[in-house]
């Protein structure tokens, strides 16, 4: 694998556009569900005798969706989805020991040719598919009807408080009181990663929220990513000049007071006031675009061009291209870095534009 890997990056740099470009492999994988660098998981790559020892196996998860579950059901939903890498990997395990074990007696590992590895391959998809149809829709349906007797009762005040409270939450359109309906929105958007299963994940959507009595395509069905990403750009560090961009919202090292550059060997805290004045620079930039904004047509979308004119030519409104709401939405994720970092000229600032009240 690692040969194929190195001959693949060899032939991509031979490229003109990727000649100043160096890449280099870190970390081998034999499962991956990869949503985006907060959210994956997966079984890292060892040598062959500690990949046959299932008790020197490690599983990783790291999900920050499930931050954002009940406590209750994080438990599940890690369960859930550790089950969905490791049952594929250990079928294909067996199976490769099998084959190994009839190669005439012959201990070593057998030449397999690409159309034999692409066999194998269809023969591991065919198989997990099976197992979605049958095990993971008899656990899920298990699990959420669990789910629903044990919140049964509690209010959405009270299953919010089971929520991670120190991360930002997402208003609107994400309803938290239902803890079921959450689980099967979280499940199914990761096991859905796996493009090659991905219709019959579909079915066990569809089934599990039938379960719960909500249609396939209502809105309240839809999988929102509950963090909202706030990615601050080109933060440099002071002592070793490093720079790379900071998501403030769903980076777990930034949630503490102190933040400290990613550099191993620097490890130095970055100049909290310089961060400060960059997101309140970010505030009333915002601010200023909105309130400079553009109207557009709500019928035909066209930029209003004069000034006296109420209506367009085709009789449609005029409003404005940000929502109010979206503009309020930003700002109060930047109102929510403030509060819990403790920048309080930045929370002054934005609680004025929110007409909130500070305690």
């Amino acid at each position: 694998v690692m040969q194929k890997v190195f001959a693949l990056l060899l032939a991509e740099f031979r490229k003109d556009l990727f000649e100043w470009i160096e890449l280099e492999p870190l970390q081998f994988w034999c499962s991956l569900l990869f949503m985006d660098q907060y959210n994956y998981g997966g079984i890292p790559a060892k040598s062959d005798e500690a990949m046959n020892d299932e008790s020197q196996l490690d599983i990783v998860s790291s999900w920050n969706i499930a931050e954002y579950l009940p406590k209750k059901i994080q438990d599940h939903f890690v369960l859930i989805v550790s089950e969905f890498m490791y049952i594929p990997w250990n079928y294909a395990q067996k199976q490769a020991a099998i084959k190994a074990s009839l190669q005439n007696g012959d201990s070593c590992t057998p030449s397999i040719n690409v159309g034999a590895a692409e066999a194998f391959e269809s023969e591991i998809t065919e198989y997990i598919k099976g197992q979605i149809s049958s095990y993971f829709t008899h656990k899920l349906l298990g699990t959420v009807h669990d789910i629903g007797l044990h919140m049964k009762g509690t209010s959405r005040s009270e299953n919010s408080q089971n929520i991670s409270s120190g991360l930002p939450q997402l208003m609107g359109d994400v309803h938290r009181g239902d803890a079921a309906l959450e689980f099967i929105k979280h499940v199914c958007a990761v096991l859905a990663i796996d493009q090659s299963v991905e219709d019959e994940v579909l079915v066990l959507r569809k089934n599990l929220l039938k379960y719960v009595e909500v249609r396939e395509f209502a809105p309240e069905a839809e999988f929102h990513d509950p963090c909202h990403s706030f990615v601050l750009s080109n933060v440099i560090c002071s002592y070793c000049d490093d720079c790379r961009d900071l998501d403030l919202c769903r980076d777990l090292a930034l949630l503490t007071e102190e933040w400290r550059c990613a550099v191993p060997e620097c490890g130095q805290p970055y100049d909290r006031e310089v961060i400060e004045n960059a997101l309140l620079q970010t505030v009333r930039q915002r601010e200023r675009l909105y309130h400079l904004q553009d109207l557009v047509c709500v019928r035909c979308h066209q930029v209003k061009a004069t000034h006296l004119t109420e209506q367009c030519a085709c009789a449609g409104s005029f409003w404005c291209k940000e929502d109010a709401n979206e503009f309020h939405e930003k700002m109060h994720v930047l109102f929510n870095i403030a509060s819990r970092q403790k920048f309080q000229l930045l929370q002054e600032c934005t609680s004025w534009i929110l007409e909130l009240k500070i305690d």
